[in-house]
């Protein structure tokens, strides 16, 4: 069957669409258009003679003859990114692209560190991914992470503890004008406040205390990444959750009910055992770890 097309991409958009079940899905993912995921799958059943999917209103299914074919194509994807790993593992020297991938809210504690690292090693290139979703470092999607919570235990990946860090509610200056401050836990039944979206940001422990605690009515605004909370908290939207380090950086932010609440996140830097020793992620992973230590 493989010798009947020639061009990969066409297997590669198939690929996209039976994972993700829809075209606009696909498209979306490989950033490309609607009307060329519908061409290639279409090139590539007339090349093969057969059809690859079943069309429903939901999506679409693959049928038994795109089964055999994208169980080909999923290991073809499994043994390239396991190539990208083992080049990048391959590579001694301070030069060229570093992928980084964490949550959109430590972008705030990354960008000193990123700075530093910058400045000893300009050579090389920080890409940061800022993404809620755990990019997988055994395919080679990133060659360090940063995460928060619970510690990371999948299997070839080499964890770190860079520190637990303390959250509190603050409230800017224009919303203490506005609303006061309150001065103990009942008082919080008169205050407005950001929080996460659901189904977003679950490892955040603030949001969730928000849901538990804080009635619909009083919740003004709700988003999708931190980083957009932290800025809707130094706007005056409401009171919200920010860690302790991040709210220094905004002189005009005053803590609320500090002794009261307050939250920890356990935060791990996290490689894998195939790249962890190169002379890039070395180099960031110590600044990282004098970064971590000196927080809080």
């Amino acid at each position: 069957m493989m010798d009947k097309f020639t061009d990969w991409q066409d297997l590669k958009v198939a690929y996209t669409v039976a994972k993700l079940g829809t075209l606009s899905a696909a498209a979306e993912h490989l950033e490309i258009h609607h009307s060329t995921v519908l061409r290639r799958i279409n090139s590539l059943e007339e090349a093969l003679g057969t059809r690859l999917f079943h069309r429903h209103a939901r999506g679409y299914q693959v049928t038994q003859a795109g089964e055999k074919l994208l169980t080909t194509a999923s290991q073809i994807d499994e043994r390239l990114m396991e190539l990208s790993t083992s080049i990048v593992a391959s590579d001694s020297q301070l030069r060229g692209k570093l992928l980084v991938t964490t949550v959109s809210g430590f972008m705030d504690m990354l960008s000193e560190p990123c700075l530093t690292f910058q400045q000893l090693h300009p050579q090389v290139q920080l890409e940061v991914i800022l993404d809620q979703k755990r990019l997988r470092l055994d395919h080679g999607q990133a060659h360090v992470a940063v995460r928060a919570g619970p510690k990371p235990d999948e299997p070839d990946y080499i964890v770190q503890h860079l520190n637990t860090l303390e959250a509190g509610l603050y409230a800017s200056s224009s919303y203490i004008k506005r609303m006061g401050s309150p001065r103990t836990l009942e008082a919080l039944q008169a205050h407005y406040f950001v929080s996460g979206v659901a189904g977003f940001n679950a490892r955040v422990p603030y949001f969730a205390w928000v849901d538990e605690h804080i009635p619909e009515t009083q919740v003004t605004l709700r988003v999708s990444e931190t980083s957009d909370a932290s800025r809707a908290i130094v706007n005056g939207l409401g009171i919200g959750g920010l860690q302790h380090d991040v709210a220094k950086r905004y002189p005009d932010l005053q803590p609320v009910l500090r002794d009261e609440l307050k939250w920890l996140s356990r935060v791990w830097l996290v490689t894998h055992v195939l790249v962890h020793r190169t002379a890039k992620v070395q180099a960031l992973c110590d600044v990282l770890k004098r970064h971590f230590a000196n927080l809080n």
